[in-house]
């Protein structure tokens, strides 16, 4: 087969794996825009705090994000070379040991935050018995209740492997928005005037949707699950293999997750005011959607074919691959980014304004939103690139520089809390701010590291390329706020 066919050959099932994983998160990212303003409309502000942002987003879903984003990147490429190599069996012998240790692992958690719920919450808030007592009660109750839906979730984060192995990219995204809708459709259906407490309905909610989500997986696998078995062989070398490429990545995740609890707990919970915490988790919705919709979409596609490339020693295909997806990005979300900021009150308050959600929430939103956008364009090259390292095994490298940058974000946020004077939207500022600039910072470094090993990005060319893109967000963004103006105006006028 000749290169040009081949090449050919490649980008059209690149093309044909990322349809399949953009439809499920298409439907995945409308679902959770839409849970979030009903959550909005329907959730008190305190109430989303404690029980949404922290008890969920920053304790639970943050314990699920660790396995989840070591899982990937460790776990798939060594099934996918075991399947290839030494045949089905004995990738499945691997995937068995990895899900036998990992429900054990899971039940231990889940029994320990159940147990000592109070405990998790005075470690990862300020809130205590003496201090904000009523926002301490109802963490603690939440952590105990949202415990058992690490398990559905965390055992959907190997799922998701299994059935991206077998190409199955369909229905291991849809898996996440068959949760976001049932989490949608309880607080829709039963938070009603003397009905359930909202708390409870969101909780219920989120624990069905978090079975369910494995359930769609077991569905998509329902041809294998005859090889799924009960399996502790720890001298399995595939599990050692996996072991290696997952340790270096587990530091720099766990330093991620610190990160994203002294940002978006930590500093705001020291400002004591209601509502913080839900604008800076509903700031980052639109640029986590269009993140997961487009890049992160592209990353899951491309990956097991990077794998192939890899083995087969091709690092200038890789290079030039990874080249024309990143500009093609950059073109699409460096305007973008500048769009959102000048249009981001007015979109804020169409997305998710009303009821419990009023202007100061606006205002506050609209503040985190316009800066978390701006990381837009370095994540989407970040999640390209960061598959070529892992496709790779360059693990180490990463984790340092993730590192370096979560704590760059930390600082940031601290410097913004300390100098701040305990202004609401300084601080928001300087968290978003922080985590954009961070975001920058820390693709141009990936970027420069995979340089020494696969040819990317040429710096002539891209600095050319930056500049007519930085051109074109420029004049884009002066038509969207001269729009914006008009119809302000019109508006008044009528």
């Amino acid at each position: 087969m000749s290169r040009s066919h081949s090449g050919k050959s490649l980008a059209h099932r690149v093309l044909r794996a990322g349809f399949a994983v953009s439809i499920a998160h298409l439907l995945f990212k409308l679902a959770g825009l839409w849970q979030a303003r009903v959550m909005g409309h329907i959730l008190p502000p305190a109430t989303y705090d404690v029980v949404y942002a922290f008890a969920f987003e920053n304790c639970i879903f943050s314990l699920f994000l660790i396995g989840e984003e070591v899982l990937g990147p460790a776990c798939l490429p060594v099934f996918m070379r075991e399947k290839d190599e030494r045949g089905e069996a004995a990738a499945w012998s691997f995937a068995n040991v990895v899900l036998s240790l990992q429900f054990i692992l899971l039940a231990a958690v889940v029994a320990f935050l159940m147990a000592a719920p109070g405990l998790v919450t005075q470690l990862l808030t300020p809130w205590s018995p003496a201090h904000q007592p009523e926002n301490y009660a109802l963490a603690a109750d939440s952590v105990r209740r949202l415990a058992p839906t690490l398990l559905g979730l965390s055992l959907g984060s190997l799922t998701y492997v299994l059935l991206n192995s077998y190409k199955r990219f369909f229905l291991a995204a849809f898996g996440d928005a068959v949760w976001k809708f049932t989490v949608m459709a309880a607080l829709t259906l039963f938070v009603v005037p003397g009905g359930h407490p909202a708390a409870t309905v969101l909780i219920g909610g989120l624990l069905a949707g978090s079975a369910l989500k494995l359930g769609t997986h077991l569905v998509g696998l329902r041809d294998k699950l005859h090889r799924i078995r009960t399996s502790l062989d720890l001298r399995n070398p595939a599990l050692r293999r996996m072991l290696w490429l997952a340790l270096p990545l587990l530091v720099g995740i766990v330093f991620a997750k610190i990160r994203d609890v002294v940002n978006n707990v930590y500093i705001l919970g020291e400002l004591d005011a209601a509502g913080l915490m839900q604008a800076n988790s509903m700031g980052r919705k639109l640029q986590n959607a269009l993140h997961w919709l487009v890049p992160y979409t592209l990353s899951i596609a491309v990956f097991p074919f990077f794998c192939e490339l890899v083995d087969h020693s091709d690092h200038a295909r890789l290079g030039r691959v990874v080249t024309r997806v990143g500009r093609q990005l950059l073109a699409i979300f460096i305007p973008f980014a500048a769009i959102v900021a000048v249009l981001s009150i007015p979109l804020t308050g169409l997305i998710f304004g009303g009821g419990h959600f009023d202007a100061l929430a606006v205002r506050r939103t609209a503040l985190a939103m316009a800066c978390y956008t701006f990381a837009l364009p370095a994540a989407a090259v970040e999640a390209i690139v960061m598959q070529a390292f892992f496709a790779n095994r360059r693990m180490v490298a990463v984790t340092v520089v993730g590192v370096v940058f979560s704590a760059f974000s930390m600082g940031m946020s601290w410097m913004g809390l300390r100098l701040g004077g305990g202004r609401e939207l300084l601080v928001l500022a300087a968290i978003a701010g922080g985590f954009a600039l961070s975001r920058v910072l820390k693709t141009v470094a990936l970027v420069q590291l995979l340089r020494r090993g696969t040819p990317v990005f040429p710096l002539a060319e891209t600095a050319g390329f930056l500049a007519r893109v930085v051109l074109a967000a420029a004049a884009a963004a002066a038509v969207g706020g001269a729009v914006s103006s008009l119809a302000v105006r019109g508006t008044a006028g009528m």
